[in-house]
C-alpha cells in the first residue's frame, strides 16, 4: 500500500469549511455526558444529588480542561510533522501522548482522596452536598485515563486533517452514555454513582473507538512506520522534550484562562441572585458560539501547522486568512442571532419577569461577545498550530492581569456594566497580547522557506 498524502490538499474555502463543521458538532456534542447525568439525575434521584452533580462537574471539569494541553500540543506537532511529510513523527506524536494521557489520569486517579479534600476546600459546600458531589466524581474518575487518552486523540485527529474521525469518536461516547445512564440508575439502582460510572464506561468506549480509528489512519497512510513503536523513538529525549515544554506551557496558559473566566463567574455572583441568573442564560449562549468559533480555531491548528511544518509561507498566509474569515462572518452572524433572537430565548428559558427584564437590559454585551472574542479564539488556533506555546503562556499571563486591573477600574465606574465591558475587553486583550508576538511567526517562516 502507498502511503496516503499526508497534509496537502487544495487549500480552499471548500477545504476549511468541510473540516470546520464535523468539528462543531463534535463540539457541540461534547457537552451531552453532563446535559444527559444532569437530566437522568434531575428526573430520577433527587435535588440534593442534582445539586452534587453540579459542584462535581465544576471541580471535574477543572481536571478536565487542566489537561486540555494534551488535545492542543498533539494536534500542533502532528499538523507541523504532517505538513512536513514525516509519516513516522506523526504517529510518534500520537504513541507517546495517548500513554501519557493514561498516566496522568491514573495518578489523579491514585491521588482522589487528598485531591478532593483539597478541593472541597476551594468549592465549599454542605457536608450532605459535599458527600454527593465527591459519589459523582469518585464514579467519574474511573473513566479519567479514557477521557484524558482521548482528548489526545481528539487533537491528534485534528491536527491531521481528518476532522470526521473526531466526529465519529463523540458520536459513540454520547450513545453509549445515553443508553447507561438511565440503565444504570433505573435498571440497578446506582443512583448518583451510577450516573457517574456510566459516563465513565462511555468514555473507555469513546477511548476504545478512537484507537481503532487511529489504527485505520495508520493503514490508510501506509502502516505503521518501522522503527516508530521501539522504546528508543518513543522516548526520543528531543521529541519529550519538545512535548514537554509545549505541555507545561500551554497548561500555565490554560490556568490562567480559567482563572479570568471564573474571575467573571464570581464577579457576576457578588451582583446577587438576579444578575447571576440572567447571566446564566447569557454565558448559555456565549458558550454555544463558542463551539461554533472553535471550529475554525482547530482548523486553524491543522492547517497552519501543516503550512508552517512545510515552511511554505505562502500556504501558511491563505490558511490564516481563509480560517479567519470564514470565522469573523460567522462571528458577525452569531451575534445578529443572539441580538435579534436572545429575548425570545429568555423568555423560553425563565418565567421570572425580573430575571426577563435584566437579561434583555444585558443582551446587547452577549451580543458582541462572539464578534469581539473571535479573534482570541482564531489566533489561539494559529499559535497552537505554530506550537508558539512560551509566547501563549506570556500572552495568558498579560491578559488575565489586564482584565482583573480592567473590572477594577470599570467596575466602580459602570456598575453591573463594568462586569462585561471588562469582560469583553478580556476577550480582546487575550488576541492583542498574542498578536504582539505574531511577527516572529512570519520571520521564522521567511528565514526558512524552501
Amino acid at each position: 500500500m502507498n502511503p496516503a498524502p499526508t497534509s496537502n490538499p487544495s487549500l480552499s474555502a471548500r477545504f476549511v469549511l468541510g473540516q470546520s463543521w464535523p468539528i462543531m458538532l463534535a463540539n457541540a456534542a461534547a457537552p451531552i455526558v453532563g446535559l444527559v447525568d444532569t437530566l437522568v439525575v434531575g428526573r430520577l434521584v433527587g435535588t440534593t444529588a442534582l445539586a452534587g452533580i453540579g459542584l462535581g462537574a465544576v471541580i471535574y471539569g477543572v481536571v478536565y480542561w487542566g489537561f486540555g494541553f494534551l488535545r492542543m500540543s498533539t494536534a500542533g506537532l502532528a499538523a507541523q510533522d504532517d505538513g512536513a511529510g514525516d509519516v513516522a513523527a506523526v504517529q510518534g506524536h500520537i504513541l507517546r501522548a495517548v500513554p501519557l494521557g493514561i498516566l496522568i489520569g491514573l495518578l489523579v486517579f491514585a491521588l482522589q482522596l487528598p485531591l478532593l479534600a483539597g478541593a472541597f476546600n476551594i468549592f465549599t459546600a454542605s457536608p450532605d452536598l459535599e458527600a454527593e458531589a465527591a459519589t459523582y466524581i469518585r464514579a467519574r474518575l474511573w473513566g479519567l485515563p479514557a477521557t484524558l487518552g482521548t482528548i489526545a486523540l481528539m487533537g491528534w485527529f485534528v491536527g491531521i486533517s481528518r476532522s470526521g474521525l473526531a466526529l465519529r469518536l463523540q458520536i459513540v461516547l454520547n450513545l453509549v452514555n445515553i443508553v447507561l445512564s438511565p440503565l444504570f440508575v433505573i435498571g440497578f439502582g446506582a443512583g448518583l454513582y451510577g450516573v457517574g460510572l456510566a459516563s465513565a464506561v462511555a468514555e473507555w468506549a469513546g477511548f476504545a473507538v478512537g484507537l481503532v480509528l487511529m489504527r485505520w489512519e495508520f493503514a490508510r497512510r501506509g502502516g505503521l512506520q518501522p522503527g516508530v513503536l521501539t522504546r528508543d523513538n518513543l522516548l526520543r529525549a528531543d521529541q519529550l522534550r519538545r512535548l514537554g515544554i509545549a505541555n507545561s506551557n500551554i497548561f500555565i496558559r490554560t490556568m490562567a484562562l480559567t482563572l479570568g473566566f471564573n474571575f467573571f463567574g464570581n464577579a457576576a455572583a457578588s451582583e446577587g441572585e438576579l444578575f447571576m441568573a440572567s447571566n446564566h442564560i447569557h454565558m448559555q449562549l456565549v458558550t454555544m458560539a463558542a463551539l461554533v468559533l472553535d471550529a475554525f480555531a482547530h482548523t486553524a491548528e491543522a492547517v497552519t501547522g501543516a503550512a508552517y511544518g512545510a515552511k511554505d509561507r505562502k500556504r501558511f498566509d491563505r490558511a490564516v486568512s481563509l480560517t479567519t474569515r470564514f470565522s469573523a462572518g460567522f462571528a458577525l452572524l452569531i451575534g445578529a442571532l443572539i441580538w435579534l433572537g436572545g429575548p425570545w430565548l429568555v423568555d423560553l428559558l425563565s418565567a421570572d419577569e425580573a430575571v426577563r427584564a435584566t437579561a434583555r437590559a444585558y443582551m446587547p454585551f452577549a451580543a458582541l461577545a462572539p464578534v469581539v472574542g473571535f479573534a482570541a479564539y482564531q489566533i489561539d488556533g494559529i499559535f497552537i498550530g505554530t506550537t508558539r506555546t512560551a509566547e501563549m503562556r506570556n500572552a495568558g499571563l498579560m491578559a488575565v492581569a489586564l482584565y482583573i486591573g480592567a473590572h477594577y477600574l470599570l467596575y466602580p465606574m459602570m456598575g453591573p456594566a463594568g462586569i462585561w465591558t471588562a469582560f469583553l475587553f478580556y476577550y480582546a486583550v487575550r488576541a492583542l497580547t498574542l498578536a504582539i508576538y505574531y511577527p516572529r511567526i512570519t520571520r521564522h517562516l521567511d528565514a526558512n522557506t524552501a
